[in-house]
């Protein structure tokens, strides 16, 4: 007797459809599995058979096939697991009255037949769109996270639930008989009928009432928040730089719903959605160490993995101490900076995943930190100087529209009590006005250089050109100048981009002295 059994696997962010075979035939007890499966869904055999005899089952004692079809399409991961068991058991006639063939089966099985939390659970979800009249099985520790891709989606807990389980073949009818309805995540978990986000790190705990001083650098938080404006900070060790970058994410406006849903989607297929918080409901805001590798930033491994760029799609990339990241690894980001995505060849094929990212990055302006310093003298040599700022490459930098020093506080504003008391709510709300009157016209990577043009004063079209000839501007230089004056202008509340926005604009982009950009 021949079974099948439909199923998922996960090709970098896409659920693709697969469909489960299984056979059984005379000659010795064994379990071939066959359709290009990867070392992970190999090892699955043991733990499909441990599965199996611990719920109750009969494991059969002759030979079995299991092909997963289409044979060219490669498969990996764990969580083809429960389908490939429900494909024996249905080809060994020990689920009778089940009607398998209108079930979707997604999940890893443990040793004693219960199922595991699975990673790319919401991507197959979406992908039920391909069988709207069939019924996406999940295990319980991954309803919520189905739940936001599709209102066809089973939970179930255990493989021995299929045998004489009234209730789960009662909740199986009850969903049946709905219509399929795609989810879209909402921006209110409630609306969707699921439990409230947990956060295992509370934006308070960077806010920016906490930033003592540092006007220049505050302002270029604000700007860097309200146009999605690529930031890079500059100064001596212990200045406030990091602090200030992990201010950033409580400025930053909510994702939207079509955000939220291609944030967790990614999310999802790394395998980072938990029980407790089945979705990410505010902007990412990754700090991957320096050390990190060229796989572990742009994505990789086996099987492969979403990496820290992608993560961070709709949300912020921080990187500290800059200079100290592997230049392969800084280079590679020229590709996502400019076109918001990123593909990555392997032998198998190519893969293209989204990657939106705000960059945000620290560094000293020499090995000891000190270059520049008003109070401590720099010890490197010249040479060692330009050697360590050479590091910083020119078409990175001119990726970066807000280059900004953050000096070494006085001992004045640490014990006056100056501290500066705006807190992240209230630039918050400048931020989101200003990106809602954007909205007006279009959003910041929608702008094209006519359409800035257009929005010149006659004076500041004279100060643009002129800028552009005196500062040996680039053409990007030159558009993410005019860019940053239109952020500056939306926080103003003007229409039109003057001559006063560009030269703010300007001093930004030109970095501190003695920075050799």
């Amino acid at each position: 007797m021949i079974a099948k059994i439909y199923a998922f696997t996960l090709l970098g962010l896409e659920a693709l459809p697969v469909e489960v075979e299984a056979g059984i035939y005379n000659g010795l007890p064994d379990l071939t599995v066959v359709g290009l499966p990867d070392t992970m869904l190999r090892e699955s055999r043991e733990r499909v058979r441990s599965a199996i005899v611990s719920s109750g089952y009969q494991w059969p004692s002759r030979r079995m096939l299991v092909n997963l079809a289409p044979a060219h399409l490669r498969k990996e991961g764990s969580g083809l697991d429960l389908a490939v068991a429900v494909s024996l058991l249905k080809a060994s006639g020990q689920l009778p009255g089940l009607d398998t063939g209108k079930l979707v089966f997604a999940g890893e099985l443990s040793l004693d037949g219960t199922l595991r939390s699975s990673r790319g659970i919401l991507p197959a979800a979406l992908s039920m769109e391909l069988w709207p009249e069939k019924i996406l099985v999940v295990p319980a520790v991954n309803q919520g996270e189905a739940g936001q891709g599709s209102n066809r989606t089973l939970a179930l807990s255990s493989l021995s639930e299929l045998r004489n389980s009234a209730g789960w073949r009662r909740r199986l009818q009850e969903v049946d008989q709905r219509p399929f309805q795609p989810q879209k995540v909402m921006a209110d978990p409630a609306a969707a009928g699921l439990p409230p986000p947990l956060s295992t790190e509370p934006i308070s705990q960077w806010d920016l009432s906490r930033v003592i001083g540092q006007n220049k650098a505050r302002r270029s938080l604000e700007l860097a928040a309200a146009g999605s404006h690529n930031l890079l900070l500059l100064g001596p060790p212990g200045s406030g730089k990091s602090l200030l970058a992990k201010c950033l994410q409580g400025i930053l406006p909510p994702l939207g719903g079509e955000e939220m849903l291609e944030v967790n989607r990614i999310y999802s297929a790394a395998g980072l959605l938990t029980p407790e918080m089945p979705w990410v409901s505010r902007r990412p805001f990754r700090n991957p160490h320096a050390s990190i590798t060229r796989a572990g930033l742009l994505g990789g491994g086996n099987p492969f993995r979403p990496g820290e760029t992608s993560l961070a799609h709709r949300g912020v990339l921080f990187i500290d101490e800059l200079p100290e990241m592997n230049r392969g690894c800084l280079e590679s980001l020229r590709q996502p900076l400019e076109e918001g995505t990123l593909t990555i060849s392997r032998s198998w094929g190519s893969i293209t995943l989204p990657a939106k990212i705000q960059l945000v990055a620290s560094a000293n302006l020499c090995p000891c930190g000190y270059f520049g310093d008003r109070r401590k003298k720099c010890r490197c040599r010249d040479d060692e100087i330009r050697r360590y700022q050479n590091r910083f490459s020119g078409p990175l930098l001119d990726r970066m529209d807000i280059i900004v020093n953050v000096p070494r506080l006085e001992a004045a504003s640490l014990h006056s009590g100056s501290r500066f008391q705006e807190p992240s709510a209230a630039v918050a709300a400048r931020v989101a006005a200003a990106r809602q009157k954007r909205q007006t016209g279009a959003a910041r990577g929608e702008y094209s250089l006519e359409k800035l043009q257009q929005q010149l004063t006659k004076a500041g079209r004279s100060w643009a050109l002129g800028a552009y000839e005196n500062h040996q501007l680039t053409a990007r230089g030159y558009y993410r100048l005019l860019l940053l004056a239109r952020t500056i202008a939306d926080l103003a509340g003007e229409e039109g981009i003057n001559a006063a926005f560009l030269a703010e604009a300007l001093e930004y982009r030109r970095g501190p002295e003695g920075f050799s950009c």
